[in-house]
C-alpha cells in the first residue's frame, strides 16, 4: 500500500482514505493527556458501539494506544491489510508527533530569543534614563555653579562641558532617548545627522513595536558605521517602508563594495538580533558598486510580545 511521501499534499486520513477507496474514514489520534481521541483540526472523536456499522480498528504502540481508523466494515476485512495499515499509521503519527515536538521547541528557542532581545533593550533604555537624569544632570548643576564663580574656573568649566558631551554620547549608544521619545524617523533623522557621510533618510512617522523600532535602529546605525569607516561613498541612504505586516529597512551607500559579513562582529549581532523578532538580514555588496544591507522585521510577532514603542521614557 502506498501512501506517498509525508510532502504529499493531504493529511494521513486524505491519504488513507484514498489507498483503501473509504472516503467517509475517521483518523481519531489519541491524547494520553486528555483521555480522548481528536482528528487532526483537534475536534473530539466518537468511537461508534460495538455492532455499529461502522468498524473501529485501534492503533497501538507498545501496548499503549496511538490512533483510531473509524472506517467502513467491509473495507479492512483482510489481517493483513490491517496490518499494514496499522503499520503506516503507527509510522506517520509517531512521525507527526515528533515535528509537533520540534515544532513546539523552536518556538520556544524562537519566544526566549525575543524575550531577551526585549530585556536586553529594556535594561539598555534604563541605563540612558538614569544616565540622562542621574550623573547628566548633576554635571549640569556643577557646570552652573562654576559659571558663577567667573574667569578661574572656564578651564574646569570646559571640562565638564566635554565630559557632558561624552556621556551624552554614550547614553546615545547604549539607547538613544530620541528612539523613546520621538519614534523611529526622528532617532534616524538624528543618526544622519551625526554621519560624515551625506545620509537620506525615507522613515514612516508612525510608531511601531518597540523591538522593532531598536531592532532598526541599530541596524541603521552599525550599518552607517561602517559606511563611514569602511566604504569610501559619497553618498548613503536609509529607506524605511512597512507593508503586510513586516517593516522592510535598506541601507545603502555608493561606495567601494566588497564588504564581507564574516569579517566583524556587528553584523552577526544584528543579524542576531533581526533574527530574534523572526526576521531576516541580507547583504549584497559587490566590488566596486557599493554595498546595500535589508532586514525584514514582522510586525504582529514583535507586537504580540506586549512591548509598544508607546512606552514612557
Amino acid at each position: 500500500m502506498d501512501l506517498g511521501e509525508l510532502g504529499d499534499a493531504g493529511t494521513l486520513r486524505d491519504r488513507l482514505a484514498r489507498a483503501l477507496g473509504d472516503p467517509s474514514l475517521v483518523v481519531g489520534y489519541w491524547l494520553p493527556g486528555e483521555g480522548r481521541y481528536v482528528d487532526e483540526a483537534g475536534r473530539p472523536v466518537e468511537l461508534p458501539i460495538a455492532g455499529a456499522e461502522r468498524a473501529v480498528t485501534a492503533i497501538e504502540q507498545d501496548g499503549e494506544p496511538v490512533a483510531a481508523l473509524v472506517h467502513d466494515g467491509s473495507v479492512l476485512g483482510d489481517p493483513r491489510l490491517v496490518a499494514d495499515v496499522a503499520a503506516a499509521a503507527r509510522l506517520a503519527v509517531a512521525n507527526a508527533r515528533l515535528q509537533a515536538e520540534v515544532r513546539s521547541r523552536v518556538a520556544e528557542v524562537a519566544a526566549s530569543r525575543r524575550r531577551i532581545v526585549q530585556a536586553a533593550d529594556t535594561q539598555r533604555r534604563g541605563l540612558e534614563r538614569r544616565l540622562r537624569r542621574g550623573a547628566e544632570q548633576r554635571l549640569a548643576r556643577v557646570a552652573e555653579l562654576i559659571t558663577d564663580t567667573g574667569p578661574p574656573l572656564e578651564d574646569v568649566a570646559a571640562g565638564l562641558d566635554a565630559a557632558r558631551a561624552e556621556l551624552r554620547e554614550f547614553a546615545r549608544g547604549v539607547h538613544p532617548a530620541a528612539l523613546v521619545e520621538g519614534g523611529l524617523a526622528a532617532a534616524l533623522t538624528e543618526l544622519a545627522e551625526r554621519s560624515p557621510v551625506p545620509t537620506e533618510i525615507t522613515a514612516p512617522s508612525g510608531r511601531l513595536p518597540a523591538a522593532v523600532e531598536a531592532a532598526a535602529y541599530f541596524v541603521c546605525s552599525e550599518a552607517l558605521a561602517n559606511i563611514a569607516k569602511y566604504a569610501q561613498a559619497s553618498h548613503a541612504s536609509v529607506r524605511l517602508e512597512t507593508g503586510e505586516d513586516v517593516l522592510v529597512v535598506e541601507v545603502a551607500d555608493d561606495g567601494a563594495g566588497g564588504a564581507d559579513p564574516a569579517g566583524g562582529s556587528g553584523l552577526h549581532g544584528l543579524a542576531d538580533r533581526v533574527e530574534a523578532l523572526g526576521g531576516r538580514l541580507g547583504i549584497d555588496s559587490p566590488p566596486g558598486h557599493g554595498t546595500r544591507i535589508t532586514a525584514q522585521l514582522p510586525l504582529a510577532e514583535a507586537t504580540g510580545t506586549g512591548l509598544l514603542a508607546t512606552e514612557a521614557p
